[in-house]
């Protein structure tokens, strides 16, 4: 399946800023393509894959999904970490600070954000293993 994601901003330049951030951390480079009301980032264009913001096409204000999330897998929980820290640092919100959960198998550690426009995001890091994390 190919595919690519879009989140709405209502401020484009706001919203460069903070995944500009978090996608240093997740080694995603910015996507050819950019325009005065689009950005985009990822690493393989030509599959169709990628993460791009901009405003709504149909001209009204962009607005949360109630239940809508995108994660994004890492290697280890030191970028998880990173991940939730650099977000927080360029305009993002807690949605929930890194670590394992109950309700999760305890090998998935995770932390979740939300832009500056409020949508949800995730970074987990799905073969944790406490012994082996440092912590930073």
């Amino acid at each position: 399946m190919r595919l690519y994601t879009t989140y709405g901003t209502n401020d484009l330049a706001r919203a460069i800023r903070f995944y500009d951030a978090i996608f240093s951390v997740l080694e995603q480079p910015r996507l050819p393509g950019w325009t005065e009301d689009r950005a985009g980032w990822g690493t393989e264009p030509n599959a169709g894959t990628g993460f791009w913001i901009c405003a709504p096409f149909d001209g009204n204000l962009a607005n949360v999904g109630n239940g809508t999330m995108i994660a994004f897998p890492v290697q280890n929980a030191s970028k998880v970490r990173q991940f939730h820290s650099v977000g927080l640092k360029h305009g993002g919100t807690d949605a929930g600070p890194p670590g394992i959960r109950d309700y999760y198998t305890p090998d998935f550690y995770v932390a979740y954000l939300r832009d500056p426009d409020g949508n949800k995001l995730s970074c987990f890091d799905y073969q944790y293993d406490p012994a082996k994390d440092p912590g930073d």
